[in-house]
């Protein structure tokens, strides 16, 4: 698969804000638009920077002073979660839908963690890693089965 077939599948849309715009104009796209990113164009619609939230969040912590969290935060039956026994694809496809990078792990009614999407995708990639790795060496004939 090739990032084009991502972006068949994803659509080409990519969602940009005028250089000349605020912080403010930029949280306000990224809210509507359930996004994380936008594309800083200039007058001739050429790209001239990349804005994602963590460059907003950089430059907001002195004028956030004195917010309580409890204003700002997903209240808890806003949240998705997942369990420790669901599937990694499961959790992932979560994200996806929903547009969210981090989900809070219960386990019955008790928080044991919080995964991100690079978690995610970190474990994905080991796996298939290893996965490659086994099947080379079957094929090299260096496989060594386990009684």
């Amino acid at each position: 698969m090739r990032i084009r077939d991502v972006l068949e599948h994803k659509g080409a849309e990519v969602l940009t804000i005028d250089a000349g715009s605020t912080t403010l104009d930029a949280v306000k796209k990224l809210n509507e638009k359930h996004v994380g990113s936008l594309i800083v164009v200039d007058d001739d619609a050429r790209m001239v920077g990349f804005l994602s939230e963590r460059d907003i969040l950089a430059n907001f912590a002195e004028s956030a002073r004195g917010i309580p969290v409890t204003q700002v935060m997903t209240p808890r039956d806003r949240l998705y979660i997942v369990h420790e026994d669901d599937d990694i694809q499961y959790a992932m496809n979560v994200m996806t839908e929903h547009r969210i990078r981090h989900l809070p792990v219960f386990e019955d009614k008790r928080l044991v963690g919080l995964v991100s999407i690079g978690d995610l995708m970190k474990a994905v990639t080991d796996s298939l890693e290893f996965e490659t790795k086994q099947l080379n060496e079957y094929i090299a004939g260096s496989y060594v089965v386990v009684p």
